[in-house]
């Protein structure tokens, strides 16, 4: 059965995965390199979209249709010229099922499919040869980090970035990582251990103490304000500065960090950023990877009117 996740946007983030996934096959298959395709949250390998049709430029009823489309690891296993390995990873049972038909209808490629947890199961991978040998080995890959909400583990990014030879793209969720930093440094509470888990405890660099004003005892309505109010430590206010912030973040593991495709869902708000990060830091793998991000964000940007209407 099809997963049935996301929406338009969804195309847009996977036409931008297949596309670099493309010049990347090119330009290492034509270097002889091993390449490798590792999807973190494959789902079921196909999914379903509903649609709209007819109505009165088409001389038709209107209707709402479902149809079936290619998800991140059937576009996978599709490119040309092809990937020497595929790892497809789903924590679902039945998406894992659906998978190991797929991986039926393709008997001349070499796909695992492992059923468990993105990080754990990456954790695992990585930590055996060639993935180990920092670069050194003639293996390459790229890694999916496709999470339905705030599933991937900092511990694992840093990982993928050691290991010297592979690329990552993560659709990092800003919005519900904003939402999960209250304004107020006190209101995190439980969230903590979460936000420990997604971003690294450097997260409350994110909080500071609000600048100083000299004279004043009241707010805005001529309330009194006491001594703890004003001590408070306060989040920074945009979500482009904590996208901004987790951007340095990944660039102080990875050897570049593109800068974030925003991915926009309901009324043309984003949602998500979707990033490149390349782990190999030689020169010539860093412009390669410079270059097709560059078209990646050319050709699947929204346009400024969209984000306009959005509010960047």
């Amino acid at each position: 059965m099809a997963h049935k996740y996301g929406g338009p946007w969804s195309e847009i983030k996977l036409d931008a995965v297949e596309y670099y996934l493309q010049c990347f096959s090119k330009a290492l298959t034509s270097a002889r390199m091993e390449t490798w395709y590792i999807d973190a949250f494959a789902g079921s390998g196909d999914r379903e979209a509903e649609r709209a049709v007819g109505g009165i430029f088409e001389n038709a009823p209107y209707e709402i249709i479902t149809e079936t489309l290619d998800g991140s690891a059937r576009r996978a296993l599709k490119i040309e010229p092809p990937y020497k390995h595929f790892i497809f990873i789903e924590m679902d049972a039945e998406r894992s099922s659906e998978l190991l038909k797929v991986k039926d209808e393709f008997p001349e490629k070499d796909i695992q499919v492992r059923r468990g947890d993105a990080n754990t199961e990456i954790q695992d991978i990585i930590c055996r040869s060639p993935w180990t040998l920092k670069g050194e080995s003639r293996h390459r890959g790229v890694v999916f980090l496709d999470p339905y909400s705030l599933q991937v583990d900092w511990q694992t990014l840093q990982a993928i970035a050691a290991t010297q030879s592979l690329d990552v793209w993560y659709l990092f969720p800003i919005r519900d990582v904003t939402r999960q930093l209250s304004h107020k440094r006190s209101g995190v509470g439980s969230k903590e251990a979460k936000l420990d888990q997604v971003l690294g405890p450097e997260w409350r660099e994110l909080y500071s103490l609000p600048p100083p004003a000299p004279m004043m005892q009241t707010d805005i309505f001529g309330v009194l304000q006491s001594e703890e109010e004003k001590e408070e430590l306060r989040r920074v206010e945009k979500w482009q500065q904590i996208e901004a912030w987790f951007k340095k973040r990944l660039e102080g593991e990875f050897a570049y960090v593109s800068d974030p495709l925003p991915i926009l869902v309901k009324q043309n708000r984003q949602a998500f950023s979707l990033f490149l990060a390349v782990g190999n830091p030689r020169k010539a793998a860093v412009d390669l990877a410079k270059h097709f991000a560059s078209h990646v964000n050319r050709k699947f940007a929204p346009r400024p009117a969209s984000r306009r209407r959005s509010g960047h």
